[in-house]
């Protein structure tokens, strides 16, 4: 029997479907969410998390957002990923602005390094 997704999995699938297939793997008790071959959010605990940059970082923490954070063996770690804007879950464009951002921010990370030595 196929475990279901949580809700808010669920919803940003909803939400990206004019952008095409997001695809999902779990992941460290979470879900990472894929359009094309990019990871550009992840799931924890029901929240969900767009990817982020040093040029998309400030957008997002001017809408209230947090970065995703573990605890590390001595500190708290920081990922590049922060809350989708509370606001974005009310308006399907305004979701979309952000997952674009997001999907953009994957793909410059993606981009940036280094291929593999053959």
């Amino acid at each position: 029997m196929k475990k279901s997704l949580p809700s808010c999995v669920e919803e940003t699938i909803n939400f990206c479907l004019p952008l095409g297939h997001v695809r999902v793997k779990s992941m460290f008790g979470g879900h990472g969410l894929y359009f094309e071959d990019t990871m550009f959010a992840l799931e924890a605990d029901g929240d969900i998390y767009f990817k982020t940059d040093k040029e998309t970082l400030a957008l997002f923490e001017e809408a209230g957002s947090e970065a995703f954070t573990y605890e590390g063996k001595n500190k708290p770690i920081k990922m590049s990923y922060s809350l989708v804007p509370n606001a974005a879950w009310e308006d399907p464009e305004d979701f979309l602005y952000w997952a674009n951002l997001a999907i953009a921010a994957s793909r410059r990370s993606k981009n940036k390094k280094k291929p593999k030595n053959k």
